[in-house]
């Protein structure tokens, strides 16, 4: 049988010397002074934020280039980012915007990465342009998945009236427009 050691005949050395400036109790109530690190407008966290919200930002533009540039058939004039709402953190989508043909229709291109699948029947996605960043004029609908690729188009133009992007989930039978899960507000 295995025998325990006795544990009151167990030793150990004595703990190392403090460092002279851990003898001494720290003042209390007195003033905190920052070392070093990053330090705009004199705080620390408000620049980590901002570098994050810059890194963010330049990742959702690099990414949405990417996704809006894989087309060879389209001729796009310019794309639009878009990236996920809390309903949807994963998604990111781009629109490639051709140019008007003669009758004024306005052809899209838009890719869609990570915006879930949506189950049950009569429920889609709806792309809108905004204004005052609420939807009002339909782009048209579609499904989600891991990689969609659909060609949209409006018979109106875009101008200045419209401020921005979103798309929607939708269900039949329920209240229009639904929840944004995507946009290119920030």
């Amino acid at each position: 049988m295995n025998e325990r050691p006795d544990l009151r005949s167990l030793e150990a050395d004595p703990p190392p010397e403090l460092s002279p400036a851990l003898q001494s109790t720290p003042a209390v109530g007195g003033e905190r002074k920052q070392k070093g690190g990053l330090s705009w407008f004199g705080r620390p966290r408000l620049a980590a934020a901002v570098a994050l919200a810059v890194a963010v930002a330049a990742a959702f533009f690099g990414i949405g280039y990417l996704v809006g540039h894989k087309s060879t058939s389209f001729d796009s004039k310019h794309t639009v980012v878009m990236h996920g709402t809390q309903r949807a953190p994963e998604a990111l989508a781009s629109i490639e915007v051709g140019e008007a043909d003669a009758s004024g229709n306005l052809p899209m291109l838009l890719h869609v990465n990570g915006l879930p699948k949506l189950k049950g029947r009569g429920a889609y996605y709806e792309l809108f342009l905004t204004v005052h960043g609420k939807p009002v004029a339909s782009c048209g609908t579609f499904q989600g998945g891991d990689r969609v690729n659909v060609r949209l188009s409006i018979p109106y133009p875009l101008n200045k009236r419209y401020d921005g992007w979103v798309a929607t989930r939708e269900r039949w039978k329920t209240p229009h427009p639904g929840p944004v899960v995507l946009t290119t507000f920030v």
